[in-house]
């Protein structure tokens, strides 16, 4: 138990320190508001430094939004529920704080987008594999959740996130507002890499009348080994055979064939596979 935590923390650290790389060195120096409490930073900044003549940190920002959030969730749920957001948002604040002199940005839009997108990608998946989240728009959709059920709370985060956006393109121009979306883009197929890993597993249903030999075929040429069920027909129909199997990406297409030509009218069901329990069942 305690050298999970020790984990967690290590993860949390590694996690925040990436995120405000991207963000404060990537892209709050190219201006591009990627949603997020963040992206309001970024705006509050622009607008301060123009408007009255100092910037306001990202790292404050962050800490001053978040603070009446964790009041209100504490209040809701109590502080085991937002203790280790707290913990998380504060290291956040930290880091973006430790590396706000840093700016990586040399005048590309692309290539910030691009390293933006990517490191904070790989923060928020490494803060949600032990986890944990940073508070922001997440706590704040929560918190919404509890007083209208409707919509859920991934549209909520969705609409507060597009707002930001929108504000980012009004002041700073449609082209920025751009390449925040594609930081957005970059940075959730970041997420889901770092939380499933570099080889996405499929899941494979096959309903045959031909499973005996397409089960045969599967493990003599890519030794995948597949259960097989028998399923009853609907209203008097004929029993089915059914073949359950799992493959790595780059085996589906040959999986295809191989089924296919054994019987072109086999049903093929293909499906992402979260988590696998048992090495020995995982693709090699």
């Amino acid at each position: 138990m305690y050298g999970k935590k020790i984990e967690d923390l290590v993860l949390s650290i590694c996690g925040t320190l990436v995120m405000a790389v991207g963000i404060q060195c990537f892209l709050e120096p190219a201006q591009l508001v990627a949603g997020g409490v963040t992206g309001i930073g970024i705006l509050l900044n622009a607008a301060t430094t123009a408007k009255l003549g100092f910037p306001t940190p990202l790292w404050f920002v962050n800490a001053a939004l978040n603070l009446p959030l964790f009041l209100a969730a504490w209040k809701m749920q109590g502080g085991r529920f937002v203790g280790k957001t707290i913990l998380t948002s504060l290291l956040l604040s930290l880091m973006l704080f430790l590396v706000q002199g840093v700016s990586f940005y040399t005048g590309d839009l692309i290539i910030a987008s691009v390293y933006g997108g990517v490191l904070v990608g790989i923060g928020v998946g490494l803060v949600l594999r032990c986890g944990r989240t940073t508070g922001g728009v997440e706590l704040a959709a929560y918190l919404l959740q509890r007083i209208w059920h409707r919509p859920s709370i991934s549209k909520k985060i969705f609409i507060m996130d597009a707002l930001v956006i929108l504000a980012g393109m009004l002041m700073f121009g449609g082209m920025r507002g751009l390449y925040a979306i594609l930081s957005v883009f970059i940075a959730e197929r970041c997420t889901k890499w770092v939380l499933e890993g570099g080889d996405v597993v499929r899941g494979a249903i096959v309903i045959s009348d031909c499973a005996k030999e397409i089960g045969l075929a599967l493990n003599t040429r890519l030794e995948r080994e597949a259960a097989k069920f028998s399923g009853a027909g609907d209203l008097g129909a004929p029993a089915k055979q059914i073949l359950f199997c799992i493959f790595s990406q780059k085996e589906i297409q040959g999986a295809k064939s191989i089924i296919m030509n054994i019987d072109r009218n086999a049903i093929l069901l293909v499906t992402d596979i979260r988590e696998v329990l048992g090495e020995s069942s995982l693709p090699k």
